[in-house]
């Protein structure tokens, strides 16, 4: 007799969910992606972004693992009330701050960057651990692919259009790809202030649209009347039980590792400084970023199942150490556009497989303090490359990053393929 897949639980909840993250995943999105751009294409500061990033990184190595704490003693839901509310003040004030003086200095700009990023550290290990806690183990390949799909579409699409605003677009004709393309529009440049008031203004939306959000937990969790000491310990305690699942995401977690320093510090000092190009190309690159993710989420959870998942890992990140190593030699506008797409498509790919792992792996009761710690993990990765890649010599010689990129990628994959044998006994 055929097995039917059950009806999937809390549908409405989910769906209202879906669409406040969608809203304030545009939000974060234009904050994260548009103030890189502007430092490095407006203000032409990009070694000072760089330690700024660094700076911000280095902070979110104690708040993350502290907001994996909260993730599993307090309801999801609240968390996310907190979050949008303070995001929605945070812009909003620094917005007005703007219009009333004029200008909003670089350090505000910075702020927003930070609290907006300490958000991730919250809001992320709180959307999948709430996922997991309002459905049926059945649906969760199927539920990771949806959120990759909405969080990396929307957050791409949001970066490229900030990119746009905070530059304006001039009607005229422009070659792209050894094509002419005729943009008969013309968009006046926002100012940052303008940008923040967007931002906020969905960050208030997005809070609206949770506050009447009604559910039924599957995942049942008991309350933990123990120190924040002892709660961290109990996330540790299971990975040191299980040390495959340490193993295999953490090597699984460096395809976003790259990712986040490309988006944050190597592509717009690329576009600027390489391609000799403006907000136009930035904005493409992002569209193909985002086309690549959109590709990755219909068809990835579909391609690899059950112990497909180690497999399907291996393959991103083969794919990310590809393009790296292409991006070493080739310089092109529509190659560097291509690439994205096939960075968008792995970093997708592999977070769509992670998270399908850990919902499977990983019980509701410490998700988010495992979670956590990976974030820690892969923190520490970011600060190293940062750090390295924001001295003069790499921002001049952006290629040595490209290709340390892919090296290290390569170093992933081999480390997955040598615990495969075992991950596959263990029925993952």
């Amino acid at each position: 007799m055929s097995q039917t897949t059950p009806i999937l639980q809390n549908k409405a909840a989910i769906v209202q969910l879906f669409i406040a993250n969608t809203i304030s995943g545009f939000a974060q999105g234009i904050s994260m992606l548009a103030i890189p751009w502007y430092f490095t294409g407006i203000l032409g500061q990009t070694s000072l972004f760089g330690f700024i990033y660094f700076g911000v990184t280095i902070i979110s190595l104690f708040w993350g693992l502290f907001a994996g704490t909260l993730v599993d003693r307090y309801n999801r839901k609240h968390l996310f009330l907190l979050e949008t509310a303070g995001g929605a003040m945070m812009l909003l004030g620094v917005a007005v701050f703007g219009f009333t003086t004029g200008t909003v200095p670089y350090y505000l700009v910075a702020l927003i960057f930070g609290v907006t990023f300490w958000a991730y550290n919250l809001h992320y290990p709180a959307l999948y651990a709430f996922v997991q806690e309002i459905s049926d183990p059945a649906h969760y390949g199927k539920l990771a692919s949806w959120l990759e799909i909405q969080g990396q579409l929307t957050s791409a699409i949001a970066g490229g259009i900030g990119a746009l605003l905070l530059s304006g677009v001039t009607a005229g004709v422009y070659t792209f790809g050894g094509f002419s393309w005729h943009i008969p529009f013309h968009i006046e440049a926002w100012s940052i202030q303008k940008v923040f008031l967007l931002d906020g203004i969905t960050y208030a939306l997005s809070f609206l649209l949770i506050l009447p959000l009604r559910y039924k937990p599957i995942a049942i969790r008991k309350t933990e009347k123990i120190g924040l000491a002892a709660r961290m310990k109990i996330g540790a305690d299971y990975l040191r039980a299980n040390p495959l699942v340490f193993i295999f995401i953490n090597a699984s977690y460096f395809v976003f590792v790259t990712t986040m320093v490309i988006n944050y510090i190597l592509m717009p000092n690329f576009v600027k400084n390489y391609l000799d190009s403006g907000a136009a190309v930035y904005a493409i690159a992002d569209a193909a970023f985002a086309i690549g993710a959109l590709i990755s989420g219909i068809f990835i959870s579909r391609l690899f199942r059950g112990n497909n998942l180690v497999r399907g890992a291996i393959f991103m990140t083969f794919i990310t150490a590809i393009a790296f190593f292409v991006l070493v030699f080739d310089r092109q506008v529509w190659v560097f556009c291509l690439m994205l797409l096939l960075f968008g498509l792995s970093n997708s790919g592999s977070r769509i497989i992670r998270v399908t792992y850990i919902f499977r792996r990983v019980p509701n009761q410490v998700i988010g303090r495992v979670q956590s710690i990976f974030q820690v993990i892969n923190v520490l990765f970011r600060l190293f490359f940062i750090a390295l890649f924001s001295l003069p010599f790499f921002v001049s010689h952006i290629e040595w990053s490209f290709g340390i990129f892919g090296f290290c990628c390569l170093l992933a994959a081999a480390i997955i393929i040598g615990i495969y044998p075992k991950l596959t006994r263990t029925n993952t």
